[in-house]
């Protein structure tokens, strides 16, 4: 049985610091490095509730990553220019109805947002494919997201929020557990380099996304955990040598095979 090929995703999240040049230059590069789908965030800084941690020096930064329409639809453009799929996620009920104007395809929901019914409930009928990551949400948040989205097309993405991601706590075996709910399962990877993301791929997983930076000295939260365009180059050939390898399961023998079966099938004698 032919499996369904891993695309791979590029977090560049808040990376390009509200510079739009810079954005279009990580798409190229991403493009280029064999990535398939491109993913932002979206958010309204107005929208962030004033009792989180450090509130002014987070809300300025908000507001200076924060994508307007005219920016959202400049890196659709810039992804489709590049030969990539856009794809963002969803921060607040305030933007769904754009963005599924925008990009309807598919949407991302974030870890945090994983048990926000009313957020989910707003996504499943606008958009083809809901993407799920599972990041810091108990079994029983997970089940009522899977009961909630059951009559629409979603994916599970196994995640570990810890920045970076420890081995021994990556768990990559609750992919499977996750497949109880939905066959397509994919892996949201936050440890540094792409040994988990390749051990994700071999298990089947339809996405696999890292964050994605050209420089790890740029300002931001999150460019020191973020993995370089050659890392993610290794993890595209990665998934293509996987690929070839996995084949099909009712092969026919190869013209060698054939050939071997005359000189050694009865080599010692009639042992049928």
């Amino acid at each position: 049985m032919k499996r369904e090929r891993t695309k791979i995703i590029a977090e560049i999240g808040s990376n390009h610091l509200g510079d739009m040049e810079l954005a279009q230059k990580m798409i190229k590069v991403a493009a280029q490095n064999g990535i398939d789908i491109v993913k932002f965030q979206s958010w309204q800084a107005k929208t962030l509730i004033k009792t989180y941690p450090d509130y002014e020096a987070k809300r300025t930064w908000y507001q200076k990553t924060e994508l307007d329409e005219q920016k959202h639809q400049f890196l659709k453009e810039a992804c489709a220019k590049a030969g990539v799929e856009f794809l963002t996620t969803v921060f607040d009920l305030g933007q769904v109805d754009f963005l599924a104007r925008l990009t309807p395809e598919r949407i991302k929901i974030a870890s945090p947002d994983c048990s926000s019914l009313s957020l989910l409930k707003a996504v499943k009928s606008k958009f083809k494919e809901v993407i799920v990551s599972t990041g810091m949400t108990y079994d029983a948040e997970v089940i009522e997201t899977a009961r909630l989205l059951k009559d629409s097309n979603f994916v599970f993405m196994h995640c570990v929020s810890m920045y970076p991601t420890p081995l021994e706590q990556a768990n990559l075996s609750r992919m499977e557990w996750l497949k109880q709910f939905t066959p397509r399962v994919g892996f949201s990877d936050h440890s540094l380099g792409v040994e988990l993301a390749k051990m994700a791929v071999v298990l089947g997983a339809c996405y696999v996304e890292k964050h994605f930076t050209i420089d790890r000295n740029l300002p931001g939260p999150d460019q020191k955990m973020s993995t370089l365009p050659e890392d993610f180059a290794e993890l595209a050939r990665y998934r293509d040598e996987c690929e070839k390898a996995w084949g099909v399961s009712n092969r026919p023998l190869t013209d060698s095979e054939e050939n071997l079966r005359k000189i050694y099938i009865g080599k010692w004698g009639n042992n049928k």
